[in-house]
């Protein structure tokens, strides 16, 4: 199985397909199978690949080094274990965190972003009843947020996507306790991380898609990041939640391959 190890840490990706690489970064609590969609139609024309960040999926569960600067040095380290000396990356929530954290940190290595439901600076818009409910039952809080980042109209016309990223959360083997407070407490984790002065030095184009249904990473949230990257655009979907990856797959894909055009 492709790893790379750091700081006593193995992290788990794959790769599959040729041609112009596509780094895929999960949400959190997720893992690599949220991109499936696009990996069957994407691999067809590209090398691909799909990575478990630290502490989700197959890779290791420390208990701490959460940093968001950590999870970008990891896909520095799989770029290398890979031989790709540069990528389009594709991040989805905190995908999209560290994918705009390895544009600023290693920008000879990232082609561009394609950046989904993501934000800076969370902590700013956190309801410290939230935090403090976390504390007694996390599962029970992060379940509520979920189910708020997903479209009505998704939740009733394909409950399997609900079903699946509650999976994903509620299975210790793919993300624990320990992980989830780990991160969340981590001084540059992805609540607390806060790049706001540096999205201007963010050069790489790139593309942000938002959904209106976000309860997660509102529009607004996204709309800060389309404003302080240089000539950044941004879409935003209807009856879309913070998951468009997986509620609007077909026409995600038409947007991504469009977005890669300007690579080839």
């Amino acid at each position: 199985m492709p790893t790379i190890h750091r700081k006593g840490v193995n992290v788990y990706y794959e790769s599959f397909g040729q041609g112009l690489p596509i780094v895929f970064l999960h949400p959190w609590t997720t893992n690599r199978y949220i991109w499936s969609n696009q990996l069957f139609e994407f691999s067809q024309t590209h090398r691909c690949l799909v990575v478990d960040h630290r502490g989700h999926g197959l890779s290791d569960k420390p208990a701490s080094g959460y940093a968001i600067s950590e999870n970008a040095a990891d896909v520095a380290a799989i770029l290398d274990d890979a031989g790709i000396e540069r990528a389009v990356l594709v991040g989805n929530s905190i995908g999209g965190m560290i994918a705009m954290q390895t544009s600023l940190d290693y920008p000879q290595r990232v082609l561009g972003n394609l950046i989904l439901s993501s934000a800076t600076n969370m902590a700013a818009t956190m309801d410290p009843a939230a935090a403090e409910a976390m504390q007694k039952d996390w599962r029970a809080v992060f379940g509520g947020l979920l189910n708020a980042s997903v479209a009505a109209k998704t939740k009733a016309e394909r409950p399997e996507v609900l079903a699946f990223l509650e999976g994903c959360f509620r299975t210790p083997t793919n993300f624990s306790e320990q992980v989830f407070f780990a991160s969340a407490t981590d001084p540059q984790g992805p609540f607390n991380w806060n790049i706001t002065d540096r999205l201007k030095d963010i050069q790489q184009p790139t593309l942000i898609i938002a959904g209106t249904e976000d309860g997660a990473t509102t529009v607004a949230l996204n709309q800060i990041l389309a404003d302080h990257i240089p000539n950044a655009k941004i879409k935003i979907y209807a009856d879309v939640g913070h998951f468009c990856q997986l509620e609007k797959p077909s026409d995600f894909n038409r947007d991504l391959r469009g977005f890669l055009a300007q690579f080839a």
